[in-house]
């Protein structure tokens, strides 16, 4: 099958490129977001039969103010020291001030005199998330919250900040997706490095990249779509997943061809011939 593949491209080889680049180009002109249909959140990724997530839902439809995301908000003195009564009313009344902006995605905001501390140096203000850490308006709520509070204790002594499983998630992600990106461009750059070494060409470094690039951005369209027609999401991850998988072993199969490309020129070969597979035993 594979003999007979490359047997078509090569003789019709502008036809395949001019395929492939309208297909692609349909692709990421025409794919919805796939930003749009991923999600953080494990307990999508679980049969609704599992016990953990019967529960959840259980928790939800009863207790629907305590069952979602929670964090804390961490209010202290910029210098460490100790609240003086008037920084303690500041903080407990930042609670008020939250509930009171009525935040998308954000239930509850409370604080009481069991919020400070026994050495009067923190007040932990309790926030409440209208769904599960990973959500799309439980992570659009976390730098609001963040923001609002910041706001609020601008002109004072004292700093916030948030925790909690909806603000760990969101900073895992910012992390991952850091990193994420650090990893592609040194991705990119060690196959541009490496096939310009072994080969000597830049266009041989280029290209590579270049098509493999088009091709992750199909890829993500398609994965779009589909997500879209069946009615499920992706996991954050996938992307990393994609660079890894087509870069890897696209970059394997140009040089695997490159080199086989070369020995059959080097062995006299036409340039269309040195692409095309031999029919019958020696085709190997």
């Amino acid at each position: 099958m594979f003999a007979a593949l490359a047997r078509v491209v090569v003789g019709h080889p502008w036809r395949v490129v001019g395929v492939w680049i309208v297909a692609a180009l349909a692709i990421i002109l025409f794919s919805p977001n796939l930003s749009d249909h991923t999600t953080g959140n494990q307990q999508d990724f679980l049969p609704s039969s599992f016990e953990s997530v019967t529960a959840q839902n259980i928790g939800e439809s009863e207790f629907p103010a305590t069952a979602g995301a929670t964090g804390t908000l961490v209010v202290s003195r910029r210098d460490g020291g100790a609240l003086t009564p008037t920084d303690q009313q500041t903080a407990l009344g930042l609670a008020t001030t939250l509930q009171n902006d009525n935040i998308a995605g954000v239930g509850a905001v409370s604080a009481g005199p069991q919020s400070v501390s026994p050495d009067d140096k923190v007040v932990a203000i309790q926030v409440a998330f209208t769904g599960q850490p990973g959500e799309p308006q439980v992570n659009d709520a976390v730098p609001a919250v963040r923001e609002a509070a910041s706001s609020a204790l601008q002109n004072t002594d004292l700093t916030s900040g948030l925790t909690g499983n909806a603000a760990i998630l969101v900073d895992s992600n910012t992390a991952y997706d850091d990193a994420e990106r650090i990893i592609s461009i040194a991705t990119v750059i060690v196959i541009l490095a490496t096939l310009g070494i072994l080969f000597r060409s830049p266009l041989i470094a280029v290209l590579p990249v270049f098509v493999i690039g088009v091709v992750f951005l199909a890829v993500r369209g398609a994965t779009a779509w589909a997500t879209q027609i069946f009615d499920f999401e992706v996991s954050t991850t996938l992307d990393a997943i994609l660079v890894v998988v087509l870069f890897g072993v696209g970059t394997d199969y140009t040089v695997f061809l490159l080199f086989r490309y070369r020995e059959q020129m080097r062995a006299g070969a036409d340039r269309l011939d040195g692409l095309a597979p031999r029919r019958g035993p020696s085709a190997a």
